[in-house]
């Protein structure tokens, strides 16, 4: 394993997620104030998943055409630039416009950085490997929403925005004096390539797409509208309402190295629908909790049940991406179905929010991953799970 290729990739992802979760609790009140509709508030966090999925099946081609490091590069330049912008907004389309871009950016980075880390992986080391590397983007993802209530707290919302920028500037720097070129970079021949919706029909990497998008159906709903739960109802300050989001991802960032080795020695069909379940179970009573301490700590039981699941459903993927020798694209696949939750989970929270009101949308969530987990085993009992154990 190139141990400073896995230096680099870790230290940018987690720059990158840090910097992109600061805004995670601000964004909800930030459009508010501008006048948002619920259903534009859903739009605010699906737009950035909606132009990520338009752009991943691209990005999942061509990285191997024009080479990942141009991608990881550019991807994070424009990302840094959109950062700024969240602060030059003057009205909700602006707002939403800013968003979809720099999901685009996105998709132009995170899948990239997991292929590179998939193909060094040592075999049999998948959960491991993959549970540590889970770390850098976790890592990133508990410390930017409260860092981001703390800034707004401190010096404003725009300290928010250009912090932002400046860590994406750190990775930008870090990948362009570190990271190495692949044989693609160089002009490598091209391996005969699989399509899209060949690779779907594999009845594996079908049930892992429908897991993490039904998965993150749930989570999308509770990240759009959490924020607004402890502010409207709670009354909660800005940096407590982004602990309470910083702390699922801190429970499933600590736990990485426990679940990850486990992934490789346990069955993986089982802890990845039982990690789905009970998140989805946690995330269906969020609104019995009237208290900021007791939401905390469902909020770190939730943490838990995704702990749970990641290691193995990151192992399944690097399996999968090996034994099609599709890296890249079974990995953009992954970041597909992530997609596809953001933009469905926000939008449907929106509707149900002004339909049935804010304690629905977390009952709605909930029940959208306990159906996922589901489907999933029903799923992999139909196929022969040589992979996933």
């Amino acid at each position: 394993m190139d141990r400073r290729l896995f230096i680099t990739l870790y230290l940018t992802m987690m720059a990158t997620s840090l910097g992109a979760s600061i805004v995670l609790p601000l964004l909800p009140v930030y459009a508010a104030e501008m006048g948002a509709t619920g259903f534009e508030l859903g739009l605010i966090f699906s737009g950035f998943a909606l132009s990520r999925a338009i752009v991943l099946p691209v990005v999942g081609s061509l990285a191997d055409t024009w080479g990942r490091r141009k991608f990881m590069i550019w991807g994070l330049f424009l990302f840094m630039v959109l950062s700024i912008g969240y602060d030059l907004v003057r009205n909700v389309m602006e707002l939403i416009l800013c968003r979809v871009l720099q999901g685009a950016a996105a998709a132009m980075v995170i899948p990239v950085a997991r292929a590179y880390v998939g193909e060094m992986t040592p075999v049999g080391q998948e959960g491991r490997m993959m549970g540590h590397f889970n770390m850098a983007f976790f890592g990133g993802l508990a410390l930017g929403p409260w860092l981001g209530g703390f800034l707004k707290d401190i010096w404003g919302i725009s300290s928010a925005f250009y912090a932002m920028g400046l860590l994406t500037f750190f990775g930008l720097a870090l990948s362009l004096w570190t990271l190495p070129r692949t044989s693609r970079d160089l002009g490598a021949p091209l391996p005969a390539r699989t399509s899209y919706l060949k690779l779907l029909k594999h009845p594996m990497i079908l049930a892992v797409f429908v897991f993490r998008a039904g998965s993150i159906l749930g989570l999308g709903m509770n990240w759009a509208f959490q924020p607004l739960y402890g502010h409207d109802v709670l009354h909660l300050s800005s940096s407590r309402i982004g602990l309470l989001l910083s702390v699922i991802v801190v429970m499933t960032t600590a736990l990485q190295p426990v679940f990850g080795p486990l992934a490789d020695r346990v069955s993986r069909t089982g802890m990845l629908a039982l990690g789905g379940a009970l998140a989805s179970l946690g995330l269906m009573a969020v609104p019995f909790f009237k208290d900021f301490y007791s939401l905390l700590g469902i909020n770190l039981l939730i943490g838990v049940a995704s702990a749970l699941y990641m290691p193995p459903l990151m192992a399944v993927t690097v399996d999968l991406g090996r034994e099609t020798g599709e890296m890249n694209r079974v990995m953009s696949l992954l970041e597909l179905a992530f997609s596809v939750g953001m933009v469905g989970g926000p939008l449907l929270a929106g509707v149900v929010k002004e339909t049935f009101g804010l304690a629905a949308v977390f009952h709605w969530g909930g029940i959208m991953g306990i159906v996922a987990s589901g489907v999933y085993l029903v799923m992999m009992a139909r196929t022969k799970p040589r992979l996933a154990g």
